[in-house]
């Protein structure tokens, strides 16, 4: 279980779904085959077939590019109890791809005397975005599932990267079925809002998944995912920024995570500049973390 704490948002299979959205508010825009092109069912059918977000985490490892991380672990009134920052180059050949660091500062309790880390965070974070090994790269989007990974972790993937998603194989109750935000049964917890904005000097559309407003505190303990909000570039319909809020509160599992990711071109790809993530978890049987941390992504070499 304490994969899907860090996981929720890094996932490596995309696939889609046919689950029917009851319910679409629209934010001041009007959606139609006269004026746009395509309609409100169209624009659904998109966001459930999505796949450049996830494209994006492939260039993420593909390209080499220079990184700076930082990473703090607090105490529940937020005190610093210890940082790191690590500097350096993800360098990629195409086909492998490796870490090299400039720096890596560590302060306050971070790490135990034999040198391992005393949390599990940074742990987690390492093997998402600093692997100690070289790994496998390529711009291939398999729908094929690794049969190695727990359900929660496919689970986890899959709520991530494919936001319209139907492939969480549902239980009668828990993370699975909470997990499922479009599946007919959830659709009654949320508000699925089509609108537009302005991000970084280009027109975007907005869709957003919310926990609707006027839910008891029973209903509201039924859902895990709180908010997700896309921004959906007009030219291409990338998805160049997206934030995730997340809650849940259970005898196994307690959570609150906010997680936001920029994204750009460099060189008329579409890559993540920026991931922040701010939250805390508490595994049974494991210690309570709250940490916070940034990963800025630059000097892309892309051709």
């Amino acid at each position: 279980m304490k994969y899907l704490v860090f996981f929720l948002f890094f996932v490596f299979e995309v696939k889609s779904q046919d689950t029917l959205i009851q319910v679409i508010l629209l934010d001041d825009i009007v959606i139609s085959e006269e004026n746009n092109g395509f309609s409100v069912d169209d624009f659904i059918e998109y966001v459930k077939t999505d796949t450049t977000f996830y494209m994006g985490f492939k260039h993420l490892r593909y390209y080499s590019h220079y990184f700076d991380s930082e990473l703090l672990i607090n105490n529940s009134n937020g005190t610093i109890i210890g940082s790191i920052n690590k500097k350096g180059t993800h360098h990629s050949n195409g086909k492998k791809a490796w870490i090299t660091y400039d720096t890596i500062i560590t302060l306050g309790k971070m790490l135990k005397r034999n040198g391992d880390y005393k949390y599990y965070t940074p742990e987690a974070l390492d093997e998402v975005f600093f692997p100690k090994d070289s790994i496998s790269v390529d711009l291939i989007i398999s729908g094929s599932r690794n049969k190695q990974e727990s359900q929660n972790m496919r689970d986890a993937k899959t709520i991530g990267f494919s936001i319209g998603t139907d492939n969480i194989e549902r239980s009668n109750g828990g993370l699975s079925k909470k997990l499922a935000i479009f599946d007919t049964d959830m659709q009654k917890y949320y508000d699925y809002i089509i609108g537009e904005t302005i991000y970084n000097n280009r027109d975007c559309y907005t869709f957003t998944i919310k926990v609707k407003d006027n839910l008891s505190r029973t209903s509201i303990d039924k859902t895990i995912v709180r908010n997700i909000t896309s921004y959906f570039d007009k030219q291409n319909f990338n998805v160049i920024y997206r934030e995730y809020k997340f809650i849940y509160n259970s005898l196994p599992l307690k959570l609150d995570m906010n997680i936001v990711v920029e994204m750009d071109y460099i060189n008329n790809k579409h890559l993540p500049l920026e991931i922040y993530y701010k939250g805390y978890w508490n595994v049974l049987f494991l210690k309570p973390e709250y940490a916070e941390f940034r990963l800025k992504n630059n000097y892309y070499n892309v051709k």
